[in-house]
């Protein structure tokens, strides 16, 4: 279990990003053949903001996979891209960056029917019946989505913090010194 964290929240955070690890592996074989995001690419690397029982479970696994301090360029698209292109906290990344580049489904704008989304480079040389998207070749980020806020709700409970002052945590806040 990570330290410092409510075992509840960080048992289930720590399984959903499994499950997401699963659906992202599987999503990877099928569409293998489309998809050009390898190590390297760091066409959808940003500078993110996570809920905070991301926030908390990452610092957390990081302390514990190393004592030293996360360098991070602020100059990089995401500070924690190395020289080399490679993330320095791979391991340990936002459930976000585990999705970056796969086909994702999530309701229109409307509420109305299913929109699917992946990166530009992907899917450049497919026909149209290999774009031909559904749930069973795609992940559904509205769901991932509603569980990862529901183990935050569950984790500021727990934690004892005003649900109302969930904001988002910059992640390269990960780089300020840890306990």
């Amino acid at each position: 279990m990570l330290l410092g964290m409510k075992r509840d929240a960080a048992n289930a955070y720590l399984r959903l990003r499994e499950e997401v690890d699963e659906r992202a592996a599987e999503l990877m074989r099928l569409h293998a053949g489309h998809l050009v995001c390898r190590a390297g690419c760091t066409a959808c690397c940003v500078n993110l903001t996570v809920l905070p029982v991301e926030f908390e479970a990452i610092r957390r696994s990081l302390a514990c996979a190393s004592g030293d301090r996360i360098p991070f360029d602020t100059l990089a698209a995401c500070g924690f891209l190395t020289a080399s292109g490679l993330c320095s906290i791979y391991a340990h990344r936002p459930i976000i960056c585990r999705t970056h580049g796969l086909p994702i489904a999530f309701a229109g704008e409307d509420g109305e029917g299913c929109s699917v989304s992946f990166c530009q480079r992907n899917f450049t040389d497919a026909d149209e019946d290999e774009l031909d998207f559904g749930p069973e070749n795609t992940l559904d980020v509205d769901v991932m989505n509603e569980h990862l806020s529901r183990l935050n709700l569950a984790y500021l409970a727990e934690s004892g913090v005003n649900p109302s002052a969930d904001g988002r945590i910059e992640l390269r806040k990960l780089t300020e010194q840890r306990e």
